[in-house]
């Protein structure tokens, strides 16, 4: 049983508890917690009769970001423990659901009693609002230290890529690339990729993500993330599609397709912030 104790805090607590690098262990395991939290989550919307669909996916996205943004607020140190322990992986995924699913089921309950006239819209508005209300939170605790150019070093490949994507998908038969929801997953996984080559390989940033590292390591540089990410998002996105289109399992495309901008906007939405914060 020591052994057994002395394996998780070494591999899980110590982890959270010093905001130290993911080892294998605790990368695995929190990726199949969410894949869990994915589906489980889904038979509850489907249970509850809330409509899972590109436009609901769009909406959480600023949910996604304001996950991203408590992470920097966390990294820039303005918490203290315990409090900050909610901030670190895996906790702040329970915190962000549990603001999300509680701001979702608020504007329906309120477009039920005709106080809001489209739920997804107010449920979208509040995660916007929320997002910006931590990002003031950052300016105004850390002010200077500022690096604009990340903006335009990460943000412009990354959507001119994903612009070159939609563009030469009807060529490949991929049509359903152009979608937003489509487009903002490869915009995702493409900005977490040039973050990650800007902050580790020009920067001196340190990659907390074991399966990245490697193959940074293995190659001499960060930029490999760059079009093996592109790679393997289209080719999740080419058998997302055929499976549903087989199976017309509309609803679990569009979680799976949220769930791939977790994975990817979560990340790289954080590397922007804390690299133009200086963080």
């Amino acid at each position: 049983m020591s052994g057994l104790i002395d394996f998780v805090n070494r591999n899980f607590i110590d982890g959270i508890i010093n905001d130290t690098s993911y080892n294998h262990f605790d990368m695995v395991a929190y990726v199949i917690i969410l894949f869990i939290g994915v589906f489980a989550i889904l038979k509850l919307l489907n249970k509850l009769q809330i409509k899972v669909d590109e436009e609901f996916v769009i909406a959480t996205i600023p949910y996604i970001f304001m996950g991203s943004v408590f992470r920097v607020i966390e990294d820039a140190g303005l918490l203290k423990p315990p409090v900050k322990y909610f901030f670190i992986t895996p906790l702040i995924y329970f915190l962000i659901f549990a603001i999300c699913f509680g701001t979702l089921l608020i504007t329906r309950y309120l477009e039920k009693v005709k106080k809001i006239r489209n739920y997804i819209r107010a449920y979208a508005t509040a995660g916007v609002v929320l997002s910006l209300a931590g990002v003031a939170i950052i300016v105004y605790y850390n002010p200077s230290n500022w690096n604009p150019g990340i903006l335009v070093y990460s943000l412009v490949p990354a959507i001119a890529l994903t612009e070159i994507v939609k563009r030469v998908s009807p060529a490949v038969r991929m049509t359903y690339l152009r979608s937003r929801m489509y487009s903002f997953v490869i915009f995702s996984f493409m900005l977490d990729s040039f973050t990650t080559y800007i902050g580790v390989d020009l920067l001196g940033y340190t990659n907390k993500h074991p399966f990245s590292s490697l193959l940074a390591s293995i190659f001499g540089t960060g930029a490999v993330l760059i079009p093996l990410s592109l790679i393997l998002v289209l080719l999740i996105i080419f058998l997302l599609e055929k499976d549903s289109y087989r199976d017309k399992k509309q609803d679990e495309k569009y979680m799976m397709a949220l769930t791939l901008i977790v994975l990817g906007f979560s990340m790289g939405a954080r590397n922007l912030l804390a690299i133009l914060f200086g963080v």
